[in-house]
C-alpha cells in the first residue's frame, strides 16, 4: 500500500482533506463573527453619517426655523429662498418651503414643493426616518381632497401639475416607489 512514493504523496494528500473538512466549521465561525462586525460597524458608520446629515439640517436651517417660531412665516420664506439658491438640491428646502406653503394657505404650491422634496430624497416619507413629514403630507393631501370634494361636485378642476404631484405623494406615501 504504501510502496512507492507516489502512493506515499496520494495518502498525506488525502490525510490533509480530511483535516481542512474537519477544521472548515471552525473557520466559518470566525468568519461569521468577522462578517458579523463588519456588519455592525457599516451600521455604526451609517448611524452617525444620519446624525450628522441631520446636524448639518439643523445647522442650516436653524434661521429659517426660528422665524417659524416666532410665527414669521413669510420671512421664513424668504430666508428658505435665500437658503435655497445656495443649496439648489436640497431636499429638505422642498420639504420646508412645503410645510410653509401649507401652513400659508398655498396647497397647490404646497404639493409641488413637497412632491420635489420626495423625488430627491425619499426617507421623507419613510415611517422610520427622523426626518419624516409623512403627517404633514398627509395633511396636505386630505385636505386638498376635502377641498375638492366639498366644491361643487368637482365643477372646478384641479390643474394636471396638482393632480400628478397628489398622485405621486399618495403613492409614495403608500409605500410605492418611482
Amino acid at each position: 500500500m504504501l510502496n512507492d512514493t507516489y502512493d506515499r504523496l496520494l495518502w498525506i494528500g488525502i490525510a490533509l482533506v480530511v483535516v481542512a473538512i474537519a477544521l472548515l466549521p471552525f473557520m466559518q465561525s470566525e468568519d461569521t463573527a468577522q462578517g458579523a462586525a463588519r456588519l455592525q460597524s457599516r451600521a455604526n458608520d451609517q448611524q452617525a453619517l444620519a446624525e450628522a446629515r441631520r446636524y448639518l439640517l439643523r445647522q442650516r436651517y436653524e434661521p429659517v426655523e426660528s422665524l417659524l417660531q416666532q410665527g414669521r412665516s413669510q420671512q421664513a420664506l424668504l430666508k428658505l429662498g435665500e437658503l435655497a439658491r445656495a443649496f439648489p438640491n436640497d431636499a429638505h428646502a422642498f420639504v420646508l418651503r412645503g410645510q410653509i406653503l401649507a401652513d400659508l394657505g398655498a396647497p397647490a404650491e404646497a404639493a409641488s414643493s413637497f412632491a420635489e422634496g420626495v423625488r430627491l430624497d425619499g426617507s421623507y416619507v419613510d415611517k422610520t426616518s427622523p426626518l419624516s413629514r409623512r403627517d404633514a403630507i398627509g395633511r396636505l393631501i386630505d385636505g386638498i381632497r376635502a377641498r375638492a370634494s366639498a366644491s361643487s361636485a368637482g365643477a372646478v378642476s384641479a390643474s394636471p401639475e396638482l393632480t400628478q404631484n397628489l398622485r405621486y405623494l399618495q403613492s409614495r406615501l403608500a409605500g410605492g416607489c418611482e
